[in-house]
C-alpha cells in the first residue's frame, strides 16, 4: 500500500521537529560537577552565577526557573561550572538542626537575619551529633555546585 506523498512529507516534518526540540533541551541541560556544564547567561539560572574552569565569575543567570526567557540553547564555551544558592527553612517555617548537624557549606541564621554559624557536617561524611534543634536557627542558605 502506498503511503501519499503529503503524508510522508508531514511525518518527516514531526520527527525533524521532535529530533530538533530533543537536541535543543540537552543544549541548555546543566551536568554535574565533573562534567562541564552546557548553559549561556540568557539561559542560566537567577540566582545562579556561571564561572570559567579556572574560577573567573562569566556572568549571573538571566533566566527565571519559574518564567523562563526565550533564550538560545546555544553554549557559552566559557562557562565550566555554576553555584547556586539553595535555601532551607524561613521565618515562618523553621528548619531543625544544630550547627555540629549543619551541612558544611552552609551558614545557619536566626530568625531576624543574624548569623548563628556554618554547617560542621559533611554530607559524605556526617558527623555523629545530637540531633537537637538550636532555637535559634530559622533557616538556612547553602551554596551548591552545579
Amino acid at each position: 500500500m502506498a503511503v501519499p506523498k503529503e503524508v510522508s512529507f508531514l511525518a518527516f516534518v514531526l520527527v525533524l521537529g521532535i529530533l530538533l526540540l530533543h537536541v535543543d533541551a540537552k543544549a541548555c541541560s546543566e551536568e554535574n560537577a565533573e562534567n562541564r556544564i552546557c548553559t549561556n547567561c540568557c539561559a542560566g539560572r537567577k540566582g545562579c552565577n556561571y564561572y570559567s574552569a579556572d574560577g573567573t565569575l562569566i556572568c549571573e543567570g538571566e533566566s527565571d526557573p519559574n518564567n523562563p526567557k526565550p533564550c538560545t540553547p546555544n553554549c557559552d564555551p566559557r562557562i565550566f561550572y555554576s553555584k547556586c544558592p539553595r535555601s532551607e527553612g524561613n521565618v515562618e517555617n523553621r528548619i531543625c538542626t544544630n550547627c555540629c548537624a549543619g551541612r558544611k557549606g552552609c551558614n545557619y541564621y536566626s530568625a531576624d537575619g543574624t548569623f548563628i554559624c556554618e554547617g560542621e557536617s559533611d554530607p559524605n561524611n556526617p558527623k555523629a551529633c545530637p540531633r537537637n534543634c538550636d532555637p535559634n536557627i530559622a533557616y538556612s542558605l547553602c551554596l551548591y555546585e552545579k
